[in-house]
């Protein structure tokens, strides 16, 4: 017997013989190859992202306005689920060696968007440093103990140079009481 979910495969075999214990397998294979099916990936065990997007920032945004310059490359990481606050978790890019990558040209930095294209929330980096070392900038409302569900997606400036397959990694840290730690890697 075999059944199809959108998220995954599951392929269920059941065996038996007469006098025997019955024996059940069920295995269950992601089916993010889908097209149109986004992957929930896991960053820790309270906050799942979708796939990020490449993109480059709008002509005539800034990052106050739009949350990243325009002309500056961009990854959009939309929020699949999270039990987590706005106040709880921090973000960085990593190089491959782990090191915290340096941007240089551009405005990079973090933003967290609402689903209707307004910010709710930045954090601008210094120096081209792409880690987060304090708290948000709040907008319209929100603050650090807003829910960031699935009514945000996670906009990253990375500055003026393309970041493609460079092996670079968007990294959660949890700076209070959640179980938020871990890493996606940027396409």
């Amino acid at each position: 017997m075999t059944a199809i979910s959108r998220r995954s495969l599951k392929i269920v075999w059941v065996g038996a013989a007469v006098g025997t214990l019955l024996l059940v397998i069920v295995l269950t294979i992601p089916w993010s190859a889908q097209p149109g099916v986004v992957c929930a990936c896991p960053i820790g065990s309270a906050f799942a992202v979708g796939n990020p997007v490449a993109g480059v920032c709008a002509s005539g945004a800034t990052f106050a306005t739009a949350g990243c310059l325009a002309g500056d490359f961009t990854y959009n990481i939309t929020i699949e689920g999270s039990t987590v606050t706005f106040g709880s978790v921090l973000f960085q890019i990593e190089t491959p060696s782990g090191a915290v990558d340096i941007e240089h040209g551009g405005e990079p930095g973090f933003s967290i968007d609402r689903n209707t294209g307004v910010l709710a929330a930045q954090y601008a980096t210094t120096g081209g440093a792409m880690n987060m070392t304090g708290g948000w900038t709040y907008f319209g409302g929100v603050n650090s103990s807003t829910p960031l569900t699935a009514l945000y997606s996670i906009l990253v400036d990375v500055g003026t140079v393309d970041p493609a397959h460079q092996g670079y990694l968007f990294v959660t840290e949890c700076v209070a009481s959640c179980t938020v730690a871990g890493s996606l890697s940027l396409p």
